[in-house]
């Protein structure tokens, strides 16, 4: 992955913790996590498939949230958490990892 690739992958970082802060709401996340990716467009498919593993449950439990066909009750605070540990270390992994020609 080049270094403009890894800067914007690492730029989801602040998205999550803006989030994590009320700053933006869970649908503005997955919308700037999933903008962040595209612009960053990694070629390699083991990149782009572990990513949409992670952003597609992202996508899902912001549905259960905000969607009105969601019954309430259905959202789960603690999965929410994990998928955003899980991003976090794929961000740290692909985005912050030392640039490897």
């Amino acid at each position: 992955m080049e270094d403009h690739q890894r800067v914007l992958i690492g730029q989801m970082i602040e998205r999550i913790d803006l989030y994590g802060s009320g700053e933006i709401p869970l649908p503005k996340l997955v919308d700037d996590i999933r903008g962040l990716f595209e612009a960053a467009s990694p070629r390699g498919l083991n990149i782009r498939d572990s990513f949409e593993e992670i952003w597609a449950d992202l996508d899902a439990e912001s549905e259960l949230r905000t969607e009105p066909w969601a019954p309430p009750g259905l959202a789960d605070d603690a999965h929410l958490r994990e998928i955003l540990r899980r991003l976090r270390s794929w961000i740290e992994w692909h985005g912050l990892a030392p640039y490897d020609p």
